[in-house]
């Protein structure tokens, strides 16, 4: 089952007391369905679930039987056919189904008790949801999405989410409206608003996982990095102080040169720290880099003046 299925049974499971709420989350199905006008009332959902939800919400509120049927391609088609049958369900909710276009009828949301709370907003949201709503695993993306057919009914849903803290985004895709957000915290709070708390939960757990394993990532890229660093530095100063050995000699080099070339050699993989600690008296990192840096030029300055030798020798040949 796909996230957006958990989240909807989350969602289906709710139990809903207050008619109030029956009647904006019934108002939410059949306003964000498929039709909803004078001419066609239906909906049409892959979600068994959301569908004999959308049944039982029309039938508790508007008292009219919903037609069930299953289309070829395992589609859930919820539709009120008769005429007479679409007045009662637009009557139930104080509407003609000849409204000019589709907008959110706030007055249909109105709870007769003094609810700070806001049931009747979040049930109307949540059937909204069901109805046209998905939202994407949070190990994949971050994305929950109104689809919206309607210009006028996109931008109501919008201002009303927005007035209840969760402010959309909105666009266009192939012809549709798309009420849309893609940050995961305010994902979070809209399947809060909604009543979906686990999965919610579920987000917020994904997140700290993916932070987990980023910081993993960074650190152990870090450290990876210093190492090939290090190698790299280790690489260039053994090759330096073989170098002296063949071509200067160590009995050339002060005393605390020649230790130090003669530890390095012997610990190529070590780190400067290590090898300080290992000096007889142990010095610091920054005296240890200090005479390999001395090793090298030395190593350098000899190649070159070799060089610079060998080219005045072509020339007076």
């Amino acid at each position: 089952m796909s996230f957006s299925a958990n989240v909807k049974e989350e969602l289906l499971n709710i139990e809903i007391e207050n008619k109030c709420c029956l009647k904006a989350m019934a108002y939410g199905m059949l306003l964000f369905g498929r039709a909803f006008n004078a001419n066609a009332i239906s909906m049409m959902t892959d979600n068994r679930l959301t569908a004999l939800m959308y049944q039982r919400l029309v039938k508790e509120v508007t008292g009219v039987d919903v037609r069930f049927t299953v289309s070829p391609s395992g589609k859930y088609i919820l539709s009120v056919d008769d005429p007479e049958e679409r007045k009662t369900v637009f009557s139930a909710f104080n509407l003609t189904g000849k409204e000019r276009s589709l907008r959110i009828n706030r007055s249909i949301l109105t709870n007769d008790a003094d609810d700070e709370e806001e049931c009747c907003f979040r049930s109307f949201i949540r059937g909204a949801f069901l109805s046209c709503g998905t939202v994407c695993d949070p190990n994949k993306m971050y994305s929950l999405e109104f689809i919206v057919p309607y210009m006028m009914l996109s931008t109501d849903l919008q201002v009303l989410l927005s007035e209840m803290g969760a402010s959309p985004k909105v666009t266009q895709r192939r012809g549709v409206r798309v009420v849309y957000y893609k940050d995961s915290g305010m994902i979070e709070d809209v399947l809060t608003m909604m009543g979906a708390m686990m999965s919610a939960v579920e987000i917020m757990g994904v997140k700290v996982l993916k932070d987990v394993r980023n910081r993993v990532n960074r650190r152990t890229n870090f450290e990876t990095a210093n190492i090939s660093r290090t190698v790299a530095a280790a690489f260039e100063q053994v090759e330096a102080i073989e170098y002296i050995d063949e071509n200067i000699g160590f009995d050339t080099l002060p005393d605390d040169l020649k230790a130090m070339a003669v530890l390095r050699v012997e610990n190529p993989d070590i780190s400067l720290r290590e090898l300080g600690e290992m000096f007889d008296p142990p010095i610091s990192r920054s005296s240890v880099n200090h005479k390999l840096t001395k090793l090298i030029a030395m190593s350098k300055k000899h190649k070159a003046e070799n060089h610079n030798e060998e080219q005045s020798s072509e020339k007076h040949k």
